[in-house]
């Protein structure tokens, strides 16, 4: 599930929204009061979560009142074995998002042909499946992936076997012999297993086209946060963000592609450092966050400007927030040793943000 850690807000969050009567938007769906469990506290101690879970179980009860209602049942017993093996809010926070996705799209019988995509808590390893051309023995697969700024596609032909997976092997020929592919159906979704790395499939470097894949007409992943993103621990420092940066807010999402807990600031006792960048782009698109339990925050910003400087060098951006009014004037440490490692190309500029 981390490496796949949810492109509209209003996408499976705002379907089983749709579903719940006023008022319920902040409850979860069991009697908080009798919260027993490390999971089942943290669900209750946030909104966010308890929202989502009540979310999910209105969703979950519509699936399992439907055909595959048993199979269903044990998808969702399986489910929350794995979602209670999370430490954190963040862990949490991309398992309802993922678990959303599908379960928002999983009415109706199952067709192989049509569009798929892949359950994406991040937003940064999206992936299209197209299929056609279903026959008993076979189908035609397209799929067209990303990791951060790397793609990679590939097309083919799968037989089905007795298993009743669809089984896709490549050849000399597109230099794509050591790759595998299973396709497995699972209630609503298929599941695509991966032999191989990206290189094996042809694709960029990091791109893969293994994972769960549900059926829609469009993308239905809803936009990530920085809490499901793993670079911030709880609701309110997500809030806190996102306050501070305004605008900047998405942009700082955008370079949440790989991220990285670099622990405690060096000098700064109690504040966790926590690295971001994208793949492919890591020299001038990346971030680091700093924050502490207090509410304060310290963030440096990278990113690329479209405009050239007067020597015709490019220029990277390096934005500086915080809500420490004595740090609004110099870079903390931690942010300081980062300085000047842009891309060879790039000559890096400071800018303090008010």
């Amino acid at each position: 599930m981390n490496r796949f850690i949810l492109h509209t807000v209003l996408g499976a969050l705002a379907l089983a929204g749709a579903l719940l009567a006023p008022g319920l938007a902040a409850a979860a769906s069991f009697d908080c009061s009798k919260a027993a469990s490390a999971t089942e506290k943290r669900i209750c101690a946030s909104p966010r979560l308890s929202s989502m879970d009540t979310q999910l179980t209105v969703l979950y009860q519509k699936r399992a009142a439907g055909a595959d209602a048993a199979a269903w049942r044990d998808d969702q017993r399986a489910w929350l074995r794995e979602r209670d093996q999370c430490g954190d809010a963040a862990c949490l926070a991309q398992a309802y998002s993922e678990r959303l996705v599908v379960l928002a799209n999983g009415a109706g019988p199952f067709h192989w042909q049509g569009k798929w995509w892949r359950v994406d808590a991040s937003g940064h390893y999206g992936s299209a499946l197209t299929i056609k051309h279903v026959s008993p023995h076979g189908l035609q697969f397209g799929f067209d992936a990303y990791a951060g700024a790397n793609s990679g596609a590939l097309e083919g032909s799968a037989a089905f076997g007795k298993d009743q997976a669809a089984h896709y092997t490549g050849n000399a020929k597109d230099f794509t012999q050591n790759c595998e592919l299973t396709f497995r159906r699972k209630i609503n979704r298929i599941e695509v297993a991966q032999k191989g790395d990206s290189g094996d499939c042809g694709a960029g470097a990091g791109v893969l086209f293994d994972g769960t894949y549900v059926s829609a007409a469009q993308d239905p992943n809803a936009k990530a946060d920085l809490l499901t993103l793993g670079v911030v621990k709880t609701s309110a420092q997500d809030d806190g963000i996102r306050k501070l940066l305004g605008r900047d807010y998405d942009a700082l999402l955008a370079t949440a592609g790989s991220v990285s807990d670099d622990g405690a600031a060096a000098g700064m006792p109690g504040v966790t450092v926590v690295s971001t960048f994208v793949r492919g782009i890591a020299c001038d698109t990346k971030s680091i966050v700093m924050y502490d339990a207090s509410g304060h925050y310290w963030i440096a910003l990278w990113s690329p400007q479209a405009q050239a400087g007067k020597d015709g060098t490019s220029i990277t951006e390096l934005k500086y927030y915080t809500n420490v009014a004595a740090d609004k004037k110099a870079l903390p440490k931690p942010i300081d040793a980062q300085r000047n490692q842009v891309c060879p190309s790039e000559r890096e500029v400071v800018r303090m943000m008010p």
